[in-house]
């Protein structure tokens, strides 16, 4: 809050964000809304320290509600629109919220009292919540994904988000007043929060898109002389295609800024050449906050240097060591704050000495470069060997006719545990296996193929295994055998 008013005191007249509806908003526009959300929040009832979930696609009344409710003192906690209602009402008791606020278009998916989105303001605003604005004090809850378990709620506090907007601040130069950014992420998520608070904070103008196609997303960065975007991989592969398809150049884009889920080097290169911009992969984590843990920076987005596989070298203020199977663990200044009422799960997720256990496993090479080798749980141990799925799945996923694959463990009776992949593609299971034995150790290949349309995925492009796995374990006390 406060360096929005300090951007409205400097740059009132700036844009600070668009969408695709029409909605735009003037830095002192922005602030003015903020204010008169924040007094109806207060007039229905809304209350200082009350969580408060926020339900609705990308748009200026999501950011809007946003910091009106942190202007009123409350705690926002935004919520993914595509789950299902019964997933809803999971999350909504999680929080323990009495209300949602919400747009027209995702009321109906809840049961708990609604207030709107946006509206006729209401209200005088409030006095201003001076202890919720400090510093170390939760901004926002943000829920994890659930790829590979229940959703937990995490704090993410203030200066979380203005350290992160400070090293992004340090890296990217253009990153100043008056600097064209565009995003499609869900600002519900992660990534899209950084992406906010960055573009914002910074005295950039955002213009928001509620729905991603490529062709859209293209006929935004040229029509706006977009400088800066922040994307997933899957949405770079299909801007890339699409730029390449339309055979236009981007003269204007600066920066693509991409991370959240892993992207193959071919795909990576194939993109740099196409966009013809700088590229930087950020390596995070909902539960470290918007700061990244690693970064691999521009320079080392040139082919040659054969780093395109890595996740970079540490950020700003973080220990990264490697613990039991290579697990990453991190510590920072600004550490993860723990689950939001859940301390036997903040509990497994520190260690005694308080590093925070990733879930991913990792190896450092010999220049402090840190390359993500698979998630911890996506580790095969079969027959006494350990296989890690994304090397299998980096394989099978050069093969003819593959477009996409997920490796996982299922029970096996003599060996603990079998590698099986499913597939979206064409081809036969014979081939393919026969593709990974001239390629692979006997032990890594799988023993079993199946062939699907496509791979589930979550909001931000995450391949979710656990549906994948859950039939061939339903009715174990384990998920290892």
């Amino acid at each position: 809050m406060h360096v929005l008013e300090w951007r409205a005191a400097v740059t009132p007249d700036a844009v600070a964000l668009s969408d695709q509806r029409g909605g735009s908003l003037t830095y002192a526009g922005l602030v003015a809304a903020v204010e008169r959300r924040a007094g109806g929040f207060t007039a229905a009832g809304v209350a200082p320290g009350e969580v408060v979930p926020l339900l609705a696609h990308n748009s200026v009344d999501w950011v809007v509600a946003l910091f009106g409710l942190v202007r009123a003192g409350a705690l926002p906690a935004p919520l993914n629109w595509r789950l299902s209602p019964p997933e809803l009402a999971a999350l909504v008791a999680l929080t323990g919220a009495r209300r949602v606020v919400a747009d027209d278009a995702c009321a109906p998916s809840l049961t708990t009292a609604v207030l709107p989105l946006a509206g006729e303001p209401y209200g005088e605003a409030p006095e201003r919540p001076v202890e919720r604005l400090r510093g170390p004090e939760p901004c926002l809850l943000l829920h994890t994904s659930g790829t590979t378990g229940r959703a937990k709620l995490v704090p993410i506090s203030h200066e979380m988000l203005v350290a992160a907007i400070l090293f992004m601040k340090l890296e990217v130069p253009e990153a100043a007043p008056g600097a064209r950014h565009l995003s499609a992420l869900p600002l519900f998520h992660a990534a899209g929060v950084a992406n906010l608070a960055y573009s914002l904070l910074t005295g950039g103008n955002l213009h928001v898109m509620s729905a991603f196609t490529p062709a859209t997303f293209v006929d935004e960065l040229i029509g706006r002389r977009i400088q800066l975007t922040q994307l997933v991989p899957t949405l770079i592969n299909a801007v890339e295609a699409e730029v390449r398809a339309r055979e236009v150049t981007l003269p204007d884009l600066v920066e693509v800024v991409y991370g959240a889920s892993p992207i193959h080097p071919d795909a990576l290169a194939r993109a740099v050449r196409t966009l013809g911009c700088r590229f930087r992969q950020n390596y995070a984590s909902t539960e470290t906050g918007p700061l990244p843990i690693t970064t691999l920076g521009p320079a080392d987005h040139d082919p040659a240097r054969g780093r395109l596989a890595s996740a970079g070298r540490p950020s700003l203020g973080w220990e990264v060591r490697l613990g039991e199977f290579g697990e990453i663990q991190v510590r920072g200044a600004i550490s993860f704050p723990g689950y939001w009422g859940d301390e036997a799960a903040t509990g497994a997720a520190l260690t005694p000495d308080g590093f925070y256990r990733t879930g991913d496993i990792g190896a450092f090479d010999a220049d402090g470069y840190l390359t993500i080798v698979d998630r911890l749980k996506d580790m095969i141990v079969t027959g006494g060997e350990n296989v890690y799925a994304a090397e299998v799945e980096a394989i099978l996923s050069r093969a003819p006719g593959v477009r996409e694959v997920a490796v996982f463990g299922v029970p096996h009776e003599t060996w603990g545990e079998s590698v099986h992949a499913v597939v979206a593609g064409e081809g036969s299971a014979e081939d393919l296996v026969a593709w990974a034995k001239v390629r692979l150790a006997g032990y890594k290949c799988p023993t079993a193929i199946t062939f699907v349309d496509a791979l589930p995925r979550n909001a931000t492009g995450k391949v979710l295994k656990e549906p994948l796995r859950e039939p061939y374990w339903t009715g174990r006390a384990r998920r290892v055998s």
